[in-house]
């Protein structure tokens, strides 16, 4: 036991989100060969969102949830004594998130950390032991100015910078120019399991997953279906996801006239997103920016096709144009739903492009990308 490397990742909670199931997931894939402990700030009291190994440690920092929305709930009702109640204690949980972080950063007793946001990033580059191998993984696309600033400062003192795909690698090499201590390595994010079953690509089903949140696009996808509609009259759209477009989606839907062929589950099990997507025949993105959609990777693993927005990264590292999916560019929605069209009327290039991103998916599965990871530790 003595001799396994130590491996320690700096996570905000284990919730429902992105990054968090992928944390678990690489956790649970880590164990098999390391040491796996978890430092989590908040306990949200409840466990983690995701199946964890027994084997990994967990510690929690501080045994609550953020209360930013009852914050904003207060506001929204002017209520001035529950916005002081409420206001107070957020202030006394940030000061405390920081305070507890930071000690557990200072006294860090493994070989490698890994941070999952930039605040952690920040926290190991001023305080973490010099013996320990700093890591960081960005899972965000963000090239505003006030951004890169912060990368610059954040990871001045850190070993080593993952990012999920080459238009990533592209941008941070040239933010971090200057740092001559950091190595910027490109490792994906990892596909849980293969699937078995795929999709028989038979009927005139869109599908697309994700928050209802206007970064989605959602209101976009409204507007390519409704184009598709007038061509292919059996068509169907399943938008899969709860947020706080809801309401607005589905009163659009109602004005452009397609809402008894659009399916608005809100949010389901991993599983049922799995079945939908079987039943469903292409999966469409229309999101304005995305860094690393895990969501094209599942639809490729039930041999869909995947057509989506050219955004700056993302979408383009996972598509390959013309072999298992389409990237339009400018946004532009009267092309995206003619190639929908084209698509369903050339059943041979539809299974073509599925069997394709079936096959382009295996890149990603755990045994491919843990070796890359293994490169890192096995130093």
């Amino acid at each position: 036991m003595g001799n396994k490397k130590r491996i320690t990742i700096l996570v905000l909670h284990l919730q429902h989100g992105g990054i968090e199931r992928q944390t678990i997931l690489f956790a649970n894939e880590l164990v098999k060969k390391y040491d796996v402990e978890i430092i989590s700030t908040y306990s949200m009291r409840a466990k983690p969102a995701y199946e964890v190994d027994k084997k990994i440690k967990i510690k929690y920092l501080i045994d609550d949830a953020p209360n930013r929305q009852e914050f904003k709930n207060a506001v929204k009702k002017l209520n001035i004594i529950k916005i002081l109640k409420e206001g107070f204690k957020a202030f006394k949980l940030l000061r405390l998130k920081k305070k507890l972080m930071i000690n557990q950063v200072k006294n860090l007793d493994c070989d490698f950390v890994l941070s999952t946001r930039i605040e952690f990033a920040e926290m190991l580059s001023k305080y973490a032991p010099t013996n320990v191998v700093k890591m960081t993984q960005e899972h965000l696309h963000d090239d505003s100015n006030k951004y890169i600033e912060r990368v610059k400062k954040s990871f001045r003192n850190l070993e080593y910078l993952v990012v999920l795909g080459p238009g990533s690698k592209e941008n941070y090499s040239k933010w971090l120019e200057d740092n001559e201590k950091i190595k910027i390595v490109e490792i994906p994010n990892i596909l849980e399991k293969k699937l078995n079953e795929s999709s028989e690509l038979k009927g005139h089903t869109l599908i697309s997953v994700g928050r209802l949140h206007p970064v989605k696009g959602f209101s976009d996808l409204l507007k390519v279906f409704s184009l598709v509609k007038k061509e292919i009259k059996d068509a169907k759209l399943n938008i899969v996801g709860g947020g706080t477009e809801f309401e607005n989606l589905k009163k659009e839907a109602e004005e452009l006239g397609i809402i008894n062929d659009v399916n608005m589950p809100g949010m389901v099990s991993g599983d049922e997103v799995n079945k939908l997507m079987i039943k469903s025949d292409i999966y469409v993105m229309t999101s304005l920016t995305e860094c690393f959609p895990m969501v094209l990777l599942e639809a490729s693993a039930c041999g869909l096709p995947l057509i989506s927005f050219d955004v700056p990264v993302g979408p383009k590292a996972i598509i390959k144009n013309k072999k298992n999916g389409y990237l339009i560019s400018d946004r532009n929605i009267e092309k995206m739903a003619n190639i929908i069209i084209k698509l369903f009327q050339n059943k041979d290039e539809m299974k073509n492009m599925g069997k394709q991103a079936k096959k382009e998916v295996e890149q990603y599965l755990p045994e491919n990308v843990m070796k890359k990871w293994d490169d890192i530790f096995e130093k």
